[in-house]
């Protein structure tokens, strides 16, 4: 079979003593070039002029090997070359270059789920905030609408009330309608402050400033015991009202009962009743 023909090529230009250039033509022959009238710059690469000859007659060797062989051998063997070289380019190039980019989309794929979780929980957190506001704003909304009713419900309690400065005459005005009765003492007490609780059941906040004081008076009158309840139900009948904390009736011989009666009123007052002489 008529063997594979190559094209002549030529070696690169080594520095050896004497020879120029190197050519191998197709059938074989190698024509050597010697001498010259411009010698080309030399290649210092040290042992060069010992296996540089060896290599060439190598390269012919192996030619003449491949030539003698089948024209199927010959594909098989420059398919197999080609399959190596590409095997070669996809283990040193190839492969990893597509472990890194595969090892890159996985850091991204990564990162996007990260942010996406972060993004979750941001908009669940804004959600809950949003939620909260809401409630606060609710409660707040609330307790202004119940202080408003409060304070409406006190007004409204304080109107019916006699004046903490009226008990006095109001007491001595009824009094002077039972000629009867006789005001044996009257003294007024200290002003307490009224606690009031807070929503289910809790105290106020410490410190805070009360806004009522619970004002009292004691009077001792004595008389006709029907004239006593007399009394009485005329203060009850007052068209605003005093409040009793107390009463004490007591009797001694061969003297009139004698009634002690402490009644109170709320004021926003602080200072304690004076009772004028």
């Amino acid at each position: 079979m008529k063997g594979l023909k190559l094209p002549a090529f030529s070696l690169p230009k080594l520095s050896l003593p004497g020879l120029r250039r190197v050519a191998v033509s197709a059938d074989g022959s190698v024509a050597v070039e010697l001498g010259g009238a411009a010698p080309r710059p030399a290649l210092n690469i040290p042992g060069m002029d010992q296996w540089a000859p060896q290599v060439l007659l190598r390269w012919r060797q192996v030619r003449r090997q491949f030539d003698a062989r089948l024209l199927n051998e010959r594909r098989l063997i420059i398919a197999a070359l080609i399959a190596l070289i590409a095997y070669l380019c996809d283990l040193t190039l190839i492969t990893p270059a597509f472990e890194a980019l595969k090892a890159a989309r996985q850091r991204e794929q990564n990162a996007t789920m990260a942010r996406d979780a972060m993004q979750t929980e941001l908009n669940r957190k804004r959600v809950e905030l949003a939620n909260r506001l809401m409630a606060a704003q609710k409660e707040q909304a609330e307790l202004r609408k119940r202080l408003a009713d409060g304070e409406q419900e006190l007004a409204r309690q304080q109107s019916m009330m006699a004046p903490a400065r009226d008990m006095q005459n109001l007491l001595e005005g009824l009094l002077a309608q039972h000629g009867q009765l006789r005001l044996k003492a009257m003294r007024t007490l200290p002003p307490v402050e009224v606690q009031f609780n807070g929503a289910k059941g809790t105290s106020a906040p410490a410190g805070a400033a009360p806004v009522l004081y619970s004002h009292g008076l004691e009077i001792t009158v004595s008389g006709p015991y029907l004239d006593l309840v007399a009394w009485l139900r005329s203060i009850e009948q007052l068209p605003r009202r005093l409040l009793w904390s107390g009463m004490t009736l007591s009797v001694t011989d061969g003297a009139p009962p004698a009634l002690m009666l402490q009644v109170q009123t709320y004021s926003p007052d602080r200072d304690p009743l004076e009772i004028a002489p």
